[in-house]
């Protein structure tokens, strides 16, 4: 399954699911984050049974990026129950969104 593009108000339905959420807050003329899409989508595609994959456009979503206090791109950050447990900024490769990813389920 790949990562489902949300706004401020499916990112909400999302994080009230029963399932964590990963999302990527990105933009379109972000070298970096175009860079690390391919190893984001195997990462949707590995862990969808266990996460909603998603991604937020801070061009399309200004106010919700500053509300999650996202100040760098790519950052991605995973909610759990409603409320962000942990963050990375910048992850260099496939391998280490999967270790992001195992130790902010581990909290």
């Amino acid at each position: 399954m790949a990562a489902m593009n949300l706004n401020k108000e499916q990112l909400q339905q999302m994080m009230n699911g029963d399932k964590p959420v990963l999302v990527d807050f990105w933009a379109p003329w972000c070298g970096y984050c175009r860079r690390i899409g391919p190893a984001y989508e195997k990462i949707a595609e590995e862990y969808g049974d266990q996460l909603v994959v998603a991604k937020v456009n801070i061009d399309e979503e200004g106010q919700l990026a500053e509300a999650e206090r996202v100040e760098v791109i790519p950052t991605l950050i995973l909610y759990k129950n409603g409320k962000a447990v942990d963050s990375v900024v910048n992850p260099g490769s496939k391998a280490a969104i999967d270790q992001f990813i195992q130790e902010a389920l581990a909290k």
